[in-house]
């Protein structure tokens, strides 16, 4: 099959067609072109299905956007998370392992600290330890509990071996009082759904197999963020009779440690458990000169340059403190705007081509304030997910959605009885005759006649909208924008999961929304504002990096801890450097305030000490 414009590299990927192949792929080489390149290819050789991992939504969405209206795509292509992925499985096999119906997914982490505080409380050892502590060692404690849980999840250890690895009966009925809290509120978190679907494929291997005879092929981007559980789960789905695995990933770029992701898994395990092709991409299509020889002094040999002609720009500035730091920031954009073109940008230079990162949210503080005074427009970057609800009366409304999706679901019921200030004993259906105020009434009483198939869902919302619209209970505007706003944010959800969805439901929808299926994918207005983490698979024409000095980036716990953290933070830094397509900039203050109100006088990060 002939594919225009690749290289011979990419071409050899495109035409790989059976067996196990590893693509190693640097910033900008081009990788999720060549992978949707591929899967077109192979949508054109086979008649079975083909299995499509991604690491993010996003690059999900942008995969399918690339496939177009490729012939058959819906059909036979599933595109989407491990999480997404599992959720699938469960849904549809579930019951084979205990699930009357799917259970609910518990995506806030302030449910889930909820519940281990729950669990503590069946747990006398721990518990005596938890309450005698202040609220700060408290908050820190139940914290570490979380992150207990989840390693355990991620190692899918079984009862039995998380006793015999810990030699604690305690921490055994930790995570048991936990896990059964979950399940006697028909809920599930996360690390379930990999868990529960591990499970399902080592019970039940008539599933797995089915699985297998499914998905022809399996794809897997960004296989640098692999965790144990999900490369078990690789593992148990191909039962070492599937080779069509393919994996592209980019060992430079593994910052998610701390969820338990390693590149080892890409690097290491797949090639001694599947002995794949291996192929390395390494010339960077994307960036100048000047970004590509500038990420090449933080991970020497990561790109190459090949046949990159537009120069670029890099520079790093020495700040007084962190107000200079901000004013140099805004000064250097209001000259780029002003500029309005320049040869390396395709386009008028916009707000929207910029972007500026931190390695921390705080360090935007006094450049937000400078661009709030000077009405520049910028909005911060978040990862999808849930809505945050900002009005007390959508808060019902989602709270009471829960509850009647999920009557087991006594978390979410309590939080209800507490915004409804109702502090007798009631069920869900008794709330209603129980309350006095007439828009939490009307409320409700629309929530009460959802259909479970979400039929009349986007009609419901409408007539709330209109209520609240026409209401004169509601004499503070700002309050009205903020639920009206709300209910947009709704709306938007439900389009985005209805266009994707034939079976709808509302439980269905609740879950996809907590694994991000539903947020919006448009940019919004303005410059934005990002966290390294989060900003990882965008990229700007304009990149300004902040905050560069030392205990800031690299951060201070990595510079303590050493080893495997600072060697995270030097791929933080690289990652960082790559969103840059033209001009990167970066600052540090020589000076930066402490919250404690001390002046600390800094350094300039150690990874830019040779720059």
């Amino acid at each position: 099959m002939s594919i225009i414009n690749l290289t011979i590299k990419q071409q050899e990927i495109v035409n790989h067609k059976e067996g196990p192949i590893l693509v190693r792929a640097s910033a900008g080489s081009g990788k999720t072109r060549v992978l949707t390149e591929r899967i077109k290819g192979l949508l054109g050789e086979t008649k079975r299905n083909i299995l499509a991992i991604t690491f993010t939504n996003k690059a999900g969405e942008e995969m399918k956007e690339r496939l177009g209206s490729f012939s058959e795509q819906k059909s036979r292509l599933f595109i989407g998370t491990f999480h997404g992925f599992c959720q699938y499985v469960l849904e549809n096999h579930g019951s084979l392992i205990g699930f009357s119906n799917m259970p609910v997914i518990f995506e806030d982490e302030t449910d889930r600290l909820k519940l281990i505080e729950q669990a503590l409380q069946a747990t006398p050892s721990f518990y005596s330890i938890y309450k005698n502590q202040n609220s700060k060692d408290q908050s820190y404690f139940l914290h570490q509990v979380l992150v207990f849980i989840s390693q355990v999840k991620r190692e899918l250890l079984s009862e039995e071996q998380l006793f015999a690895e810990t030699n604690d009966e305690n921490n055994v009925l930790l995570y048991k009082a936990y896990q059964e809290i979950l399940s006697n509120q028909n809920a599930i978190d996360f690390d379930d759904l990999l868990l529960f679907t591990y499970n399902l494929f080592v019970q039940q291997p008539s599933i797995s197999a089915l699985y297998r005879r499914t998905y022809e092929y399996i794809c897997i981007d960004e296989a640098q963020d692999l965790n144990n559980a999900q490369y078990q789960l690789l593992k148990v789905l191909t039962n070492k009779e599937h080779r069509n695995v393919m994996m592209v990933g980019d060992p430079n770029q593994a910052i998610f440690a701390f969820n338990g992701s390693s590149s080892t898994f890409m690097n290491v395990k797949f090639v001694e458990d599947f002995n794949p092709k291996i192929v390395e991409l390494k010339e960077n299509f994307r960036s100048s000169k000047s970004v590509l020889r500038a990420a090449g002094k933080i991970i020497p040999g990561s790109s190459e340059i090949g046949n990159t002609v537009i120069e670029g720009i890099f520079e790093i500035h020495k700040t007084l403190d962190e107000s200079d730091e901000a004013n140099w920031i805004l000064k250097k954009i209001q000259e780029l705007i002003k500029q309005k073109f320049n040869n390396s940008i395709e386009g008028e230079i916009s707000f929207e081509k910029i972007a500026i990162l931190a390695r921390n949210k705080y360090v935007f503080k006094e450049l937000e304030c400078l661009f709030k005074a000077n009405i520049i427009p910028f909005y911060y970057k978040i990862t999808p997910g849930s809505i945050k609800f900002e009005s007390s009366i959508m808060k019902i409304f989602d709270l009471s959605l829960k509850v009647k999706l999920n009557p087991q679901d006594t978390l979410h019921f309590e939080r209800l009885k507490d915004l409804l200030k109702i502090k007798n004993k009631n069920t869900f259906k008794t709330l209603y005759d129980v309350i006095n105020d007439p828009i939490q009434k009307y409320l409700l009483q629309l929530i009460n006649n959802l259909l479970e198939d979400g039929s009349n869902f986007k009609v419901t919302l409408h007539s709330f909208k209109s209520f609240i619209i026409n209401n004169e209970q509601i004499n503070d505007d700002n309050e009205k924008k903020m639920i009206l706003n709300d209910i947009e944010e709704v709306l938007i959800h439900w389009h985005n999961y209805a266009v994707k969805v034939e079976r709808k439901s509302l439980n269905n929808f609740k879950n996809s929304m907590a694994l991000g299926q539903t947020s919006p994918m448009s940019q919004q207005k303005g410059i934005t504002l990002s966290t390294v983490h989060t900003m990882k698979g965008q990229e700007y024409e304009i990149i300004f990096l902040m905050g560069m000095d030392n205990e800031t980036f690299p951060d201070y716990r990595a510079i303590k801890t050493g080893g495997v953290e600072m060697i995270q933070e030097k791929n933080n830094l690289y990652v960082a450097f790559t969103r840059a397509k033209r001009f990167l900039y970066v600052t540090w203050p020589e000076k930066r305030m402490m919250p404690w109100g001390d002046i600390k006088m800094r350094s300039i990060s150690s990874f830019l000490k040779d720059f």
